[in-house]
């Protein structure tokens, strides 16, 4: 308030009447307006208010001009609001605040938020203030409600964002579990088509044996033990065990004598606590774990296999299941035992054997044809000797339709061929598959000329002095939809589609290796949505979303193809270029996405002018964190932001010079 105004709390001042400044169009209007009205005269004095402030306040026009406002408005408020209007009136400049009134009819205390004009003559002098002041209680209550439920949203979206990681890292799991499976599996039948071909000689079987039982387990050492009279004999042996074939045990002395008496599998988890086991022995061969199985023959046990392991608890229930598989095809074939005197006994036993022989080969077509999974055999020439009912359903092509003909013409891809020929020929000018015994992923190709992902297991195996190979496949189409859903769930923004925190962090990281390799500029903007939490409060959420995905647009379509354009949250946006020529280039850019972005948007039934305030900062390949990064482009935001909005700040072209401002 200018030198000559008496003091705002002066009694009785005389005050110039409404009607002097207000025409009968100007009152009504007052009067009908849904806010309290008020005017004062040039010096700051209020002479008039509409109805409005005598229904809400209880108090009469006569009651409170000149500055009659302290039996309502709050003890609080009264300084600031007296120190505020001083200035607007000092200065000319628009009043605005916020202060509570004390409402009549239930003597509550509301915010209100208080506004006032000046209205100036000719020559620009203020002949008049023209002010309301409206009731915003509500709104503020709305505000803090809205804020939490924000911040709720926030918090459970983090959380879905950590479970679908972590639902990821379990899916992973679950798939390398089930891979070493199918290792498993498929070894376990090449183990079969080994035995089943083997020659009919006992020590070269035994030896077959546990040499495939060390390979299917975690054994450190396997060996094969029969019984003769009170002793019991290492047949055949492999690891620790490997120096001490022909050694004579004494069979009531020993797990291997115990389990040829009670003809049942035996389990020794750790030798160091267990009375049943020769513990001499096991130190010396620094054994600490066992399981011995049974050897049948002619319904009686007549030995044992027995795998031992280093450690305690080496052996899983799986590792069991295996031991009985091979003990029991190892019975099949104790029909070859030394007393083969007599020629009868001979052909007898080698009847037996063909006939377990024949009962291996019938159990292996059961498992193959009841396999989840597809099971094809090829020969050394690549042709499909053998095919299941999986595979018939996964590809399309009857076994009658593929037996004989050549794989890569059926189910590879052609611009997978050559490479396919070429390794099955490294393989056998060298003997060398990098992808035997691995679980691999790649394309098939069905009857119809589709293309698939599925996963591949396969084994080499050698007969007659010419291989065979044995594969597993199993198509994983669903699974990769699956695991390609959820990664994008986790490192996208459900809203705009766009890449969420998590991958922009991972993408700026690998940029700057690449800027710091190459010499080459790159440069990071960081930009919000001028005034959005306005767009909140008054239009609402889903006018706020649709705000966020036409921005997301814009910002998009502002870019380079090879630009990276993220979501961190909220309004907030981020913007990754690369290989830039120059500063210059970021200027461009900088002047379309200004543009693009002001251009007037239709909006659920709204029509909206948005603008944005933006930050940039050059990387240049100096020592810096991700973090440290944006945090610049943030701060030069907050530059933007303090010189009116609307406006972009970016980072001195030259390293310490001033920033430059682009205006919108």
């Amino acid at each position: 308030m200018n030198d000559k105004a008496a003091p705002l709390n002066a009694p009785n001042m005389p005050l110039a009447s409404g009607l002097d400044m207000l025409t009968q169009h100007s009152m009504a209007l007052a009067e009908a307006l849904p806010q309290i009205v008020w005017t004062a005269n040039a010096d700051g004095w209020l002479d008039f208010y509409n109805q409005r402030w005598v229904d809400y306040t209880g108090m009469t026009t006569e009651q409170t001009q000149g500055w009659g406002w302290e039996p309502v408005l709050h003890p609080d408020d009264q300084q600031h609001c007296v120190d505020v209007w001083k200035k607007a009136v000092e200065t000319g400049t628009p009043y605005e605040i916020e202060y509570r009134f004390k409402r009549a009819s239930d003597g509550s205390y509301r915010w209100h938020l208080g506004r006032a004009l000046p209205v100036r003559d000719a020559a620009g002098n203020i002949i008049k203030w023209f002010g309301t002041c409206t009731d915003i209680q509500d709104q503020k209550e709305a505000y803090v409600l809205v804020e939490g439920k924000i911040q709720q949203r926030t918090t459970e979206l983090a959380t879905a964002n950590t479970n679908l990681l972590r639902e990821i890292e379990e899916r992973k799991r679950i798939a390398a579990k089930q891979q070493l499976d199918a290792i498993r599996l498929n070894e376990i039948i090449t183990t079969q088509y080994l035995l089943a071909g083997a020659k009919l000689d006992l020590e070269a079987f035994f030896g077959l044996v546990v040499n495939r039982m060390d390979l299917l387990t975690p054994a450190a050492g396997s060996v094969v033990e029969i019984a003769e009279g009170d002793e019991i004999v290492y047949r055949a042996a492999t690891g620790v065990a490997a120096g001490y074939v022909g050694l004579r045990l004494n069979l009531h002395a020993s797990l291997s004598g115990l389990c040829v008496k009670s003809q049942e599998v035996l389990r020794c988890e750790d030798t160091e606590n267990d009375t049943r086991v020769d513990l001499a022995a096991c130190q010396r061969l620094n054994i600490r774990s066992m399981v011995v199985a049974p050897l049948f023959y002619e319904g009686k046990a007549v030995g044992v296999l027995k795998a031992m392991g280093s450690v305690p608890h080496a052996f899983a229930e799986s590792d069991v299941q295996t031991l009985q598989l091979l003990a029991g095809l190892t019975g099949a074939a104790i029909g070859h035992q030394t007393a083969f005197e007599a020629k009868q006994k001979l052909l007898t036993e080698l009847s037996a054997a063909v006939e377990a022989t024949k009962a291996n080969e019938q159990r292996t077509r059961t498992i193959i044809e009841s396999s989840y999974d597809a099971f094809i055999a090829i020969d050394a020439d690549g042709r499909i000797a053998d095919w299941n009912q999986q595979a018939e359903a996964t590809f399309g092509w009857t076994r009658e339709e593929t037996i004989g003909q050549r794989i890569h013409e059926l189910i590879i891809p052609e611009r997978f061929r050559a490479a396919h020929l070429a390794g099955m020929q490294h393989f056998h000018d060298t003997g060398e598959g990098p992808v035997l015994n691995r679980r691999i992923e790649l394309q098939g190709l069905r009857r119809n000329g589709e293309e698939f992902p599925l996963e591949l297991t396969i084994n080499a195996i050698r007969s007659n002095e010419k291989y065979e190979f044995c594969a597993f496949l199993h198509d994983i189409t669903e699974r990769k939809k699956a695991e390609e859903e959820l990664l994008h769930k986790a490192q996208y923004d459900q809203l705009t589609g766009l890449p969420n925190r998590t991958l922009f962090n991972d993408r700026v990281a690998h940029a700057m290796e690449r800027a710091k390799r190459s010499k080459k500029l790159m440069a990071l903007i960081y930009l919000d949505i001028d005034y959005f939490k306005n767009v909140n409060d008054t239009s609402g959420h889903s006018v706020g979303d649709a705000v966020l995905k036409e921005f997301a647009a814009r910002l998009t379509a502002s870019v380079r193809a090879s630009d990276t354009v993220a979501r961190l949250g909220g309004d907030e946006f981020v913007v990754l270029m690369e290989e830039l020529r120059g500063p210059a280039d970021s200027a461009i850019i900088t002047e379309k996405i200004m543009r693009n972005v002001r251009s007037e948007a239709h909006l659920d039934a709204h029509v909206m002018n948005i603008t944005t305030s933006l930050g940039g900062a050059f990387y240049r390949g100096e020592e810096m964190t991700v973090a440290e990064l944006i945090s610049r482009a943030d701060a030069f935001l907050y530059q933007a932001k303090k010189a009116g909005r609307n406006t972009a700040c970016w980072e001195s072209p030259v390293p310490g010079g001033i920033p430059s401002i682009i205006e919108g």
